[in-house]
């Protein structure tokens, strides 16, 4: 079985801008540390842009561990 989410394309005046070409503005805050192991990596990764928009960075879990990604494959196919 193979799922596929077709998204719309982003118009210009919705994608999120760099005026300065900086990053400035971006800020990074640290979540869950720990983890599998006992160090103090971050399991979890928030960024918020200039505007307040955020988005959060976990990483990759196979059967609950974290794993490598190998590789993404994506399959053009038309419709």
């Amino acid at each position: 079985m193979k799922l596929t989410h077709k998204f719309a394309e982003l118009m210009p005046e919705s994608r999120p801008q760099d005026p300065h070409l900086n990053g400035a503005g971006l800020r990074f805050e640290t979540m869950e540390h720990g983890g599998e192991y006992p160090d103090a990596m971050p399991q979890a990764i928030k960024l918020t842009d200039a505007e307040g928009r955020s988005c959060i960075y976990v990483p990759i879990t196979q059967d609950a561990k974290v794993v490598d990604s190998q590789r993404f494959a994506f399959d053009l196919e038309d419709d």
